[in-house]
């Protein structure tokens, strides 16, 4: 049986898998090089944190100061789109950053509900890992589409 950490690993690294079997699928049915290139990579990004929780054990989390990355908060203001074949670019940032979006809040909730200081610490590890991915999809977001049109 296995302890709650490695539950809540176990969990963390479906969900890294999942996010990262999306973006591979997506990228063979897009046929732009330049999205396909930048899925691929979202993809890899996944890869790692995968790779990330697998070598974690409760003590060596370590609290630290909260996530130093701001939220944009560009998310708050984009609406949801579907997947398909002729994504634009902005379609594309989109999805990525609605897919970080609620992993960031899922974690930010597990987090607030966890009974120990190991499985809050790693909540918050991961829950900082979101944001920053999600922070820099925004910032791509905002440098390409919004003032870039």
């Amino acid at each position: 049986m296995a302890s709650p950490f490695e539950e809540i690993i176990n969990f963390a690294l479906d969900k890294e898998k999942e996010a990262m079997l999306f973006y591979e699928d997506l990228s063979r049915q897009i046929d732009d090089p330049v999205m396909k290139e930048s899925l691929l990579s979202m993809a890899d990004e996944e890869q790692k944190h995968a790779r990330l929780l697998r070598g974690l054990a409760p003590k060596n989390i370590i609290l630290g100061p909260s996530p130093s990355e701001q939220d944009l908060k560009i998310s708050n203001y984009l609406l949801d789109v579907k997947p398909s074949r002729d994504l634009s670019y902005q379609e594309l940032l989109i999805i990525a950053i609605k897919r970080e979006e609620k992993s960031l809040a899922l974690y930010s909730d597990l987090e607030k509900r966890a009974a120990d200081t190991a499985t809050r610490n790693l909540f918050g590890l991961l829950k900082g890992e979101e944001l920053k991915h999600k922070t820099r999809l925004e910032r791509e977001y905002e440098e390409r589409i919004l003032w870039n049109p």
